[in-house]
C-alpha cells in the first residue's frame, strides 16, 4: 500500500503547488515578451512547449548540454506526432582551434539543420544546446546560393553537378549508401544528401534531367520516383577557386599580422592551395566569408525561445567560449595563427542580447527571487521577481524509479509491484495514465507484465498519436509505442505517464534503417568479389588456387563465313587467373560460380597450384577424406544427442520476463531470435548443444546471460568457460551486473582466484551454494565437482586442447552446452552442419549505442592531452594504440609528462603470458587510466568504461584494423571518441588518406562489412569446426571446403545427392557489361559473380531489375548478358554441361542423368535428312535455318521448347 499512497502524496503535492492551469500558462507566453515558469519536469515542459507551439508558430528550444537536447528532441518528437519537423542541432566536440579534423557526421548534421532552415522547409522546434548556439556559422544566404536544387525536366550538366558536390565536400564512392557520399556511372549521379531519408538516383538524358528516384542504399532499389531534391554543402568550408583566393589573401594577413614565421606560414597556404581539407581548416572560417552569422540569422524573426534551465544554459554557454579561448590560446603560444574568438564565437551578452529580443519563456527547475550575484548576462535568466514563475503543479517520476531500482538491488519477484499499485492507485482517482515502450515487442511485454499484477490495460498497444491525449479518459492503462525519454505526473491536466526506461532502466534505442540495412550483410560474402584487387589470390573449383590478374575482353571464336565477311569479332569479357609456372586460365564471366576470393584460416600465402595438374585433385581427395570423417562424427555426436535426455525447463515465468525487461539495450533481431532458439532447447527434453556465432559486441554474451538466468533460477548449476583470463574476468563483472539483484550466486574461477577463494567456491560448486561460476580451463579440472550442473557455456571452444574438448564432448551427452563463437559465418556454415549441430547467426549489427566520434589530427600536445583528461575527468579509460613496441615505451612516457597524474600501463605481445593477463585484467578492473599497446586490443576486449582510442600513426595501419580498433570503444551509453593521429595530409599516401576518410566516413556502429575484407570477415574460420580442419580450409578455401562438408553429410544420411553443375556457355553474340555501363571492376565482378550464382529467371530478371534501377537502361551487350544467363537454369535442368550455339545451330553436352527419354530421342535422329544429331559422348545437336529470325539465344531457347515433351515421363 506504501506506493499507493505515494502516488496520491505526489498527486496531492502537485495540486497543492500548481499556481495556474495549463490554458492560463499558455496564454501568459503568447502574450508577454518573457514569460517564466517552474513545475515543469523535462516530459511536461515537452508537453507544455508542443501546446504552445501551435498557438506562437515555430520555436528554438535552448538547453544546458547535448544530452539534455537529444532527450528534449526526442520527447518533441513524441508529443507533436511529425518528428521531421522537429530538428536537432548538435553542438561540435572540438573548438575550431585545436588542428583536428571535426568529426564529420556531426558537422553534416549542423549544416543539414541550417540548409532546412535557410531554404524555410516546414519545422516546428529547433532544439540547439548552448554551446552550438554560440559557434558561427556560415551566413545564410551563402548556404542558400550554394544548395542545388534539382528538378526533373530541367537541363543540368553533370559536370557542373559533380563540381558542386565535390567543392560542397562530398565523397565519391563506387556506391551513394552513407550521408556525403555520391557515385557517377555515365548520365548517372547517385547522391546521398545529409538531410535526406533516402539518396537520390539522378538520371540525364544529355543535358536534361529525365527522373529523379530515392532508392534504398542497402540494395540500392528505388523506393519512389521525386520531381525535386536539394543539395545542400555538407562542410563550412568551400574550397572552389574564388573562395580559395580569397582565403589565401586573409590567412596571410593573419599571419603577418600575429608575426607567424614564414615557414609555418607558407606551409599552412600551400595546404590550403592544394584544394584538400587540413587539419585546423575550420579555424579559419572567417577567412572564406565577408562575416559570419550566428543560428538566430536563420531563424524568421517571429520565431519565440523556450530556455530550459536557464542556470544550465548559462554555465554550459560559459564553459564553451572558456574551453575555445583556452584552445585559441595554446594555438598561438605555440606560435600558430588565430582568429579572435569573437570572429568565431558570439560572446555572452549577443548571446543574451539574440534571446531577448525575441519573445521567450523561461523554464526553471528552480527560480531564483531577486538580482543575481552572477557576472554573466545569461544569468539574468535566472532570477525572477516573487509570483513571476507561476508553477504549472507537475512532477517527474524520480520517487517510483528510486524505489524501482532499490527493489531490483534487493532482489524480488515482485520487481513492478510500486508501478502496479501506484497504476491502480491513478486511475480510481480519475487520471489519464499513458505507459510508453519503444518497441511494439516491449510494449507488448509490458501489457503482459501488467496483466501478472491485475492492472487494468488496454489488450492492444498502439502507436502515439496525440489525438489520444483528447480522447475520452479511459479506464485502463494505455501502452502506447514511441519514444518519450522523460515520464511525468501532471495533476492539474489529470495526466500521468511513465516510460519503458524509467520501469526498466534506460534502453539504448536501435535504428530501424541501420537495422535493415546490417540484416543483409550477411549475404556480403557472396559479392565478396566486389573487393577482388589484381594480385589478389582466387580458388577454383576445378583448378585450385591462383592468382587474379583482372579482366580482358577477349573476342569469340568466329565461323569461317563471318571472316571471308570481315565481320568484326564479337566480344566477351574473361577473368585471367594465373597458376604456377606461369600458365593462365581465361574464365568467362558467365562461369563466375566457380570462383570465389581465398580465404583460408591462416593468413601466409597459399601455395599456387599447376593449372592441368594433379596437385588440387589431390587435395581435394585429402580434403575430403578428412571431411568425411569430420562429418561421421558429427552423425554420431548428433545420434548421441537424440538418445539422451534431461528434464526440461519449465516455461519462463514473471521473474524472468522482469529480467529480460531490465537489458539496457534494444535486442537486435537476431540477437532476439538466437535467445528465442536457446529458451526453445532449454524447454525441450533432448540436451541442447547449440553454437551461436558473431562477431565481438554483436550480443552473444547476452544470449548466455538469458539461458543462464533461466537455468539458474530453475536451481541447476552453470559454468562459463573461457580460453584465457582477461576473458573469463570480462564475463565474470558481466554476468554479476546483470544477475544483480536476484538471489544467484556468481563466482570467478581461475589461476588469478587465491587458494582460500578457489576452495571457497570449489566447495560452493559441491554443495550447491555457488549458482553460476566463471573461469578458464581450471573449471575443467578432477578436483571440480558440481551439485547440479546443468548448463556449460563455453566461450571460444576452439582455443580449447584436445583433452579440454574430450572432457566437454563428455558433458555433451548430460548437460546443455552453449558455444559462442566471435567468428562471424556466412550462411553456407548453417546448410553446412545444420541439423547435426544447431546454429544461431547473429549477423545484426550491435544496437546503435552511440556512433563513435571519429577525429583525424597531427600529433599534438594540447590534443591528446584535452582528449585523455576528458575521458579521465568523467570516469572512463583510454586505449592509446602505437602498433610498434619499438617507440611504445617513448611514447608512454610522453603522455605520463603530460598527465603526471593519470595511471599509465603498457602492454603488447611480447610480454610474459601471466604479466600481459595481469595487465589486461587490472585495466579491466580500472586499476589504470591509460592502456599504451600494439594492435593486440584489436579484438577480444569488451570494456564499457573504456570509451576513448587514440591510435598514433593510424596511416600505418590497414582499413579493417583500425575499424577493428575503434570497435574497441562505444560499447556502453557513453559518447566514445577515436583520434587517428596521422602526419599532415599532404604528407600521406593516397591510400592512406582514403582509409582515413572511410573511417570518418562509416561511423555508424556494424559498418563491419563495409570497410573489412572477406578475409577479415573470415579470421580463423576453419578453426570453428575442430583446430584439425584448419590445414584442410588453408589447402582448398573456406568456401569450397565447406561445401565438400555439405556433401559428405548429405551423403551419410543416406540423402540423393545432386551434383552442382556450372554449365559453360559459348555463344556468338556479345554479352558483357560495358565499362561506360559500369565503370567500377569490382561492381561488375560482384554482378557477374550474382548473375552466376542464381538458379532460377524469376531471380534473374529480379538482378536485372536492380541493375537497369542502379544504372539505367542496358546497353545490347548488357542486355544479351540478362539473356544468356537466364539460359543457365535450363541448362542445369537438362543437366548440359555446356552449349554452344549461333543462330546455325545448337549444341548440348549432356550429362548421363539428363532427364531427356533416349527413346524419345533416337526416333528424331534417326530420320533422313534429320536436323538432329547425337553422338556417342552426349552432344546432342539441333540445326536451324539462319533465315528464320533470331539470334544465338532465341536458338537455344527454341530448343529447350522442342525438348520439354522428350524428358522421362512426360506424355
Amino acid at each position: 500500500m506504501r506506493s499507493e499512497e505515494a502516488a496520491l502524496d505526489a498527486f496531492h503535492a502537485g495540486l497543492a503547488r500548481a499556481d495556474v492551469h495549463l490554458p492560463e500558462a499558455l496564454a501568459r507566453f503568447e502574450q508577454s515578451r518573457r514569460a517564466d515558469f517552474t513545475g515543469l519536469p523535462a516530459g511536461a515542459a515537452a508537453r507544455f512547449l508542443v501546446a504552445a507551439q501551435r498557438r506562437v508558430g515555430p520555436m528554438l528550444v535552448v538547453t544546458g548540454d547535448s544530452e539534455h537536447a537529444r532527450r528534449t528532441a526526442e520527447d518533441l518528437r513524441f508529443f507533436t506526432g511529425t518528428p521531421d519537423e522537429v530538428l536537432y542541432l548538435p553542438a561540435l566536440d572540438t573548438t575550431p582551434f585545436l588542428d583536428v579534423a571535426p568529426d564529420r557526421r556531426s558537422a553534416m548534421d549542423r549544416l543539414a539543420v541550417l540548409f532546412h532552415l535557410a531554404k524555410e522547409l516546414p519545422w516546428r522546434f529547433l532544439v540547439a544546446p548552448a554551446p552550438a548556439l554560440v559557434r558561427r556559422v556560415p551566413p545564410r544566404a551563402t548556404l542558400a546560393s550554394r544548395s542545388l536544387v534539382v528538378e526533373k525536366e530541367t537541363e543540368l550538366d553533370r559536370d557542373d553537378l559533380v563540381d558542386v558536390l565535390v567543392a560542397g565536400g562530398y565523397s565519391k564512392a563506387p556506391i551513394a549508401e552513407d550521408p556525403g557520399t555520391f557515385a557517377v556511372r555515365g548520365g548517372i549521379v547517385d547522391v546521398y544528401p545529409p538531410h535526406a531519408r533516402f539518396p537520390a538516383r539522378i538520371e540525364l538524358d544529355d543535358w536534361l534531367v529525365a527522373s529523379i528516384k530515392l532508392f534504398d542504399p542497402d540494395d540500392q532499389r528505388t523506393v519512389e520516383t521525386v520531381d525535386r531534391m536539394f543539395v545542400h554543402p555538407v562542410r563550412d568550408t568551400v574550397l572552389t577557386s574564388k573562395e580559395r583566393e580569397r582565403a589565401l589573401a586573409k590567412i596571410r594577413e593573419l599571419c603577418d599580422a600575429a608575426n607567424v614565421p614564414t615557414k609555418k606560414t607558407r606551409a599552412l597556404l600551400d595546404e590550403l592551395e592544394s584544394g584538400r581539407q587540413f587539419y585546423g581548416l575550420d579555424g579559419f572560417l572567417p577567412a572564406f566569408y565577408d562575416r559570419l552569422e550566428t543560428v538566430f540569422d536563420y531563424l524568421p524573426e517571429s520565431a519565440p525561445v523556450a530556455l530550459l534551465d536557464p542556470t544550465d544554459v548559462a554555465k554550459a554557454a560559459y564553459v564553451e567560449l572558456m574551453r575555445a579561448n583556452d584552445d585559441r590560446e595554446a594555438k598561438v603560444g605555440d606560435g600558430g595563427a588565430a582568429y579572435p574568438l569573437e570572429a568565431l564565437y558570439a560572446d555572452e551578452q549577443e548571446l543574451h542580447d539574440r534571446i531577448a529580443a525575441r519573445r521567450h519563456a523561461v523554464i526553471h527547475r528552480i527560480a531564483v527571487l531577486g538580482a543575481s550575484e552572477e557576472s554573466s548576462p545569461l544569468a539574468r535568466f535566472d532570477t525572477v521577481a516573487e509570483g513571476d514563475a507561476p508553477s504549472l503543479g507537475a512532477e517527474d517520476q524520480a520517487p517510483l524509479v528510486a524505489e524501482l531500482k532499490a527493489l531490483r538491488a534487493i532482489g524480488t519477484d515482485d520487481g513492478l509491484r510500486p508501478v502496479a499499485e501506484r497504476a491502480h492507485r491513478w486511475l480510481d482517482v480519475g487520471l489519464r495514465v499513458i505507459f510508453t515502450a519503444r518497441t511494439h515487442t516491449q510494449a507488448e511485454r509490458l501489457v503482459s507484465l501488467l496483466r501478472g499484477y491485475d492492472v487494468p490495460v488496454d489488450p492492444k498497444p498502439v502507436p502515439f498519436d496525440p489525438a489520444i491525449l483528447d480522447a475520452p479518459r479511459s479506464t485502463k492503462v494505455t501502452v502506447v509505442v514511441g519514444e518519450l525519454q522523460d515520464g511525468f505526473a501532471w495533476a492539474t491536466e489529470g495526466l500521468v505517464v511513465l516510460t519503458e526506461g524509467e520501469i526498466f532502466g534506460t534502453r539504448a534505442q536501435r535504428k530501424q534503417k541501420q537495422q535493415k540495412r546490417k540484416s543483409r550483410k550477411a549475404d556480403a560474402f557472396l559479392e565478396d568479389l566486389r573487393s577482388l584487387e589484381p594480385g589478389d589470390f582466387v580458388v577454383h573449383a576445378d583448378h585450385g588456387v591462383g592468382v587474379y590478374l583482372g579482366i580482358e575482353r577477349k573476342p569469340v571464336p568466329q565461323t569461317p563465313m563471318e571472316r571471308l565477311r570481315g565481320d568484326e569479332p564479337r566480344m566477351v569479357e574473361a577473368l585471367i587467373v594465373e597458376y604456377a609456372g606461369g600458365d593462365k586460365l581465361f574464365l568467362p564471366v558467365t562461369r563466375l560460380s566457380q570462383l570465389q576470393k581465398f580465404a583460408g584460416s591462416d593468413h601466409g600465402k597459399p601455395k599456387l597450384d599447376r593449372l592441368g595438374g594433379s596437385t588440387f585433385s589431390k587435395k581435394k581427395a585429402k580434403v575430403r577424406t578428412e571431411v568425411q570423417h569430420l562429418a561421421d562424427e558429427l552423425l554420431k555426436l548428433y545420434a548421441a544427442r537424440a538418445a539422451a535426455s534431461r528434464p526440461a525447463l519449465p516455461p519462463a515465468d514473471r521473474s524472468y520476463a522482469e529480467f529480460e525487461a531490465t537489458f539496457p539495450f534494444e535486442e537486435t533481431t537476431d540477437q532476439a531470435r538466437a535467445i528465442e532458439e536457446v529458451l526453445t532447447d532449454l524447454e525441450q527434453t533432448r540436451p541442447m548443444d547449440r553454437l551461436v556465432c558473431g562477431d565481438v559486441g554483436f550480443g552473444k554474451t547476452e544470449v548466455a546471460i538469458r539461458a543462464a538466468f533461466r537455468v539458474a533460477m530453475a536451481g541447476r548449476q552453470v559454468a562459463v568457460l573461457c580460453p584465457t583470463t582477461v576473458l573469463a574476468q570480462q564475463h565474470y563483472l558481466s554476468f554479476k551486473s546483470r544477475f544483480e539483484g536476484y538471489p544467484l550466486n556468481v563466482a570467478p574461477l581461475s589461476r588469478f582466484t587465491n587458494k582460500e577463494q578457489s576452495a571457497e567456491v570449489l566447495a560452493g560448486l559441491k554443495n550447491g551454494t555457488v549458482d553460476v561460476v566463471i573461469g578458464t580451463h581450471r573449471l575443467l579440472s578432477k578436483d571440480v565437482h558440481f551439485k547440479e550442473l546443468g548448463l556449460v557455456v563455453v566461450d571460444e571452444e576452439q582455443r580449447f586442447g584436445v583433452q579440454h574438448k574430450e572432457r566437454l564432448k563428455k558433458l555433451r551427452t548430460d548437460v546443455d552446452v552453449l558455444t559462442l563463437s566471435a567468428t562471424p559465418i556466412p550462411r553456407t556454415l548453417q546448410l553446412a552442419i545444420g541439423g547435426l549441430r544447431d546454429l544461431s547467426l547473429i549477423t545484426t549489427a550491435p544496437v546503435d549505442r552511440r556512433a563513435v566520434r571519429t577525429f583525424a589530427c597531427r600529433w599534438d600536445d594540447h590534443v591528446i592531452k584535452e582528449a585523455v583528461q576528458r575521458e579521465i575527468d568523467r570516469g572512463g579509460q583510454i586505449f592509446f594504440c602505437y602498433n610498434r613496441i619499438e617507440g611504445l615505451y617513448e611514447r608512454a612516457q610522453r603522455l605520463q609528462d603530460l598527465l603526471p597524474g593519470a595511471r599509465i600501463a603498457v602492454a603488447h605481445g611480447q610480454m610474459k603470458e601471466g604479466q600481459l593477463e595481469q595487465t589486461m585484467t587490472d585495466f579491466i578492473g580500472g586499476a589504470y587510466d591509460v592502456l599504451c599497446s600494439t594492435a593486440i586490443i584489436e579484438s577480444g576486449l569488451d570494456i564499457p568504461r573504456a570509451n576513448t582510442m587514440i591510435v598514433d600513426r593510424a596511416d600505418m595501419f590497414g582499413l579493417a584494423q583500425l575499424y577493428q580498433l575503434r570497435g574497441r570503444v562505444g560499447r556502453s551509453r557513453e559518447r566514445a571518441y577515436c583520434y587517428l593521429v596521422t602526419p599532415a595530409p599532404g604528407n600521406l599516401t593516397d591510400e592512406a588518406r582514403v582509409r582515413i576518410e572511410a573511417l570518418e566516413r562509416f561511423t555508424e556502429l556494424g559498418s563491419g562489412f563495409q570497410v573489412a575484407s572477406l578475409d577479415m570477415e573470415l579470421r580463423g574460420v576453419g578453426d570453428l569446426l575442430g583446430a584439425e580442419q584448419s590445414g584442410s580450409v588453408a589447402l582448398v578455401g573456406f568456401d569450397l571446403f565447406i561445401h565438400m562438408l555439405e556433401q559428405a553429410i548429405a551423403e551419410l544420411r543416406g540423402e540423393e545427392l545432386v551434383q552442382d553443375l556450372d554449365p559453360e556457355l559459348t555463344l556468338d553474340v556479345e554479352h558483357y557489361l560495358p565499362d561506360a555501363y559500369i565503370d567500377d571492376v569490382g561492381l561488375r565482378l560482384s554482378f557477374y559473380k550474382r548473375f552466376a550464382t542464381l538458379d532460377d529467371e524469376e531471380s534473374i530478371q529480379d538482378l536485372a531489375s536492380e541493375m537497369e534501377d542502379r544504372f539505367g537502361p542496358p546497353p545490347p551487350a548488357a542486355a544479351q548478358l540478362v539473356r544468356a544467363m537466364s539460359l543457365r537454369p535450363l541448362l542445369r535442368h537438362f543437366r548440359a554441361l555446356g552449349c554452344e550455339a549461333t543462330s546455325a545451330r545448337v549444341t548440348l553436352h549432356l550429362r548421363e542423368d539428363t532427364p531427356l527419354d533416349p527413346r524419345k530421342i533416337i526416333p528424331l535422329v534417326g530420320q533422313p535428312r534429320s536436323p538432329w544429331k547425337l553422338t556417342p559422348d552426349m552432344k546432342l545437336t539441333r540445326r536451324f535455318d539462319e533465315s528464320e529470325p533470331g539470334d544465338a539465344i532465341d536458338r537455344v531457347r527454341a530448343l529447350f521448347g522442342m525438348l520439354r515433351p522428350l524428358q522421362k515421363g512426360v506424355a
